[in-house]
């Protein structure tokens, strides 16, 4: 369908244009929305006799976006989805889904194709989001994916700080592994106690079996000898 522009849409064009556009995109929003209007020979003399007054409405657009672009700069977005342990969503974050967090929280409304958002997001994180605001007016706003809201608030803080966040975290793995050393430190010296106590055990009970073989084997060269010793008894032959 073609219209004609009653005020400056990004990527469509200035008032006054005649430009091209889907029949449902103009139907659903542009037409209700007033602005645009169906390109034919009456809406032409319309745009030229109101002209003057359709300029004048478009610089208070601008102006008024301008106060929008303020409000916008450097919003926070935090949208809760469910994700994989490796931090995939199930399901994406889309311009849409961007659109009606910001309507929610500044009542401001925009189209979904002034979120230029290259790819719909699939991952959890802390996502840099430029938005046309007006013609030649842009904001970038921050849209953090998280599986819960405090997790959201620590993605940020460590997207905003991430030196800081790196050099707490490398304070705490510093501490945890001396509190390790010192845990396994502990531990070898009671290791080596219970191996030292072990060995003087086993020496005990080989010193004690030794002692043992010594005894019977001086008993049984005593015996030995005894026998040795001992005279031979001649038996007397008895007389007949």
């Amino acid at each position: 369908m073609e219209v004609i522009l009653i005020e400056n849409i990004e990527k469509l064009g200035k008032v006054g244009d005649v430009v091209k556009v889907k029949d449902g995109y103009a139907r659903n929003y542009l037409i209700p929305k007033k602005k645009v209007l169906r390109a034919n020979k009456e809406n032409l003399k319309v745009f030229e006799q109101k002209k003057s007054f359709i300029e004048a409405e478009e610089n208070k657009r601008k102006e008024k976006s301008e106060e929008i672009t303020k409000k916008i700069k450097g919003l926070e977005i935090l949208i809760i989805r469910n994700a994989a342990e490796n931090g995939q969503l199930y399901g994406s974050v889309t311009s849409k889904d961007i659109v009606k967090e910001i309507f929610l929280l500044n009542k401001i409304e925009f189209l979904n194709e002034q979120i230029n958002l290259k790819k719909t997001l699939k991952s959890i994180g802390v996502f840099e989001v430029e938005i046309s605001v007006y013609t030649n007016l842009k904001a970038k706003i921050l849209v953090t994916v998280a599986k819960t809201k405090e997790l959201g608030l620590e993605q940020i803080k460590e997207f905003k700080n991430p030196k800081k966040i790196k050099k707490v975290k490398e304070k705490e793995d510093k501490n945890i592994k001396k509190d390790e050393n010192k845990e396994k430190s502990k531990l070898d010296t009671k290791d080596l106690i219970q191996e030292i106590e072990k060995k003087e055990e086993v020496t005990k009970k080989t010193k004690i079996s030794t002692k043992s073989t010594k005894t019977k084997k001086k008993v049984s060269l005593k015996s030995l000898k005894t026998k040795e010793t001992k005279p031979k008894v001649k038996k007397k032959k008895a007389k007949k």
